[in-house]
Parts: structure tokens; C-alpha cells; sequence
């Protein structure tokens, strides 16, 4: 192979990991999982809980939410790009040279996936709380 794509290891190249780089990047991966249903599930149950501690009138917590969780789920997400890229650089996906040619933007990693996987079980659970656990939903729905 005279090029080798950025993100790709290079079989000839590759680095053996360690034991100790391999519980590594088991925590990592295990550590973003959790941190994307985190991202999907916790942060906007924890600032809508927050936002019902903090006022009482419905159309200001209503409207309060609706700034308020993407706001901190865009405050949240650096955290998962910083576990990511340390992921990435434990298992030797990402040398020193592509981390300073292209910063990580080139490379995915596992968290596209995560990301993808979470959202769909965020939805899924939105779904079944909202249909079969939810006291008092709106009469329109039924």
C-alpha cells in the first residue's frame, strides 16, 4: 500500500496493544455507551427536572426546555469528542502525526455508532413511556 486512508491501520504498521491498553480502550468504549444514553436519556430528564424545581408556570418550563436541553446536550458532547479521540489514540488509530494534521475531524471511531445506536434506544424508550407508562397524556393522541 503505498497511502494509507486516515483513520485506517495500516496490518504491516500496526502497534501489538498491550494488556493494559486493551482494559484501556474497553473502559473507553464501555465509558461512551454510557455516556451517549447519558447524552440522549440523562440530560434532558435531568435539566427538565431541574426546570420543574425551578418555576412553576407550564408555557415557562415548556419553553425553557425547549432552549434548554439542546444547550446542554451541546455543552455535554465535547465530553464524548474528548473520550473519543483518547479512545482512538489508546489503540493507536490516531498517531501524533493525524492528530495534528487533521485534529480527529477525519477519524469517527466508535462513538458514530454509539451515537446512532443510543438515539434509536432514546426513541424507543420515549415511545413505550409515553404510550404505556404515561398518567395523563394528552387526550388529541388517543
Amino acid at each position: 500500500m503505498d497511502s494509507v486512508e486516515a483513520g485506517t491501520i495500516d496490518p504491516g504498521n500496526a502497534r501489538r496493544l498491550s494488556w493494559a491498553d486493551r482494559l484501556a480502550a474497553v473502559f473507553l468504549l464501555g465509558l461512551m455507551a454510557a455516556g451517549c444514553l447519558v447524552l440522549w436519556i440523562g440530560v434532558p430528564i435531568g435539566v427538565l427536572w431541574g426546570l420543574s424545581k425551578l418555576t412553576d408556570s407550564f408555557s415557562a418550563h415548556f419553553v425553557l426546555g425547549l432552549l434548554g436541553v439542546p444547550v446542554a446536550m451541546a455543552l455535554f458532547s465535547p465530553a464524548l469528542f474528548w473520550v473519543n479521540g483518547l479512545y482512538l489514540r489508546v489503540t493507536g488509530a490516531l498517531d501524533r502525526d493525524d492528530e495534528e494534521e487533521d485534529a480527529g475531524w477525519g477519524l469517527h471511531g466508535p462513538l458514530e455508532l454509539f451515537l446512532y445506536v443510543s438515539m434509536a434506544i432514546a426513541v424507543v424508550a420515549l415511545f413505550v413511556w409515553f404510550f404505556g407508562f404515561a398518567s395523563n397524556p394528552p387526550e388529541v393522541v388517543w
